[in-house]
């Protein structure tokens, strides 16, 4: 059985008393960058579930988007006059 993509998903638990996480996942996706991490699922079901436990705190990292803005030539060319003021100060 196969799920279609509404059912599909990734549950993360951590335990904060052992610093591990726990990952359940049946997204190609996910799995696929699991696997590229060097972490192999403990348990895989005939429908595609992979199983992952005991992951090290460290090994999942969580990213934020950049909400900078790009800036003009002329925003550009203040900000760099502005550091090398700053400098010169030094």
């Amino acid at each position: 059985m196969s799920y279609t993509p509404a059912e599909r998903e990734t549950v993360l638990q951590c335990d904060d008393e052992s610093k591990t996480w726990t990952i359940t996942s049946c997204q190609p996706t996910v799995i696929t960058k699991l696997k590229k991490s060097n972490l192999e699922p403990y348990k895989v079901t005939d429908d595609g579930m992979h199983w992952y436990k005991d992951i090290p705190f460290s090994q999942v990292s969580f990213r934020s988007v950049s909400k900078r803005k790009p800036m003009s030539d002329e925003q550009r060319q203040a900000a760099a006059d502005r550091l090398r003021k700053a400098r010169e100060k030094q």
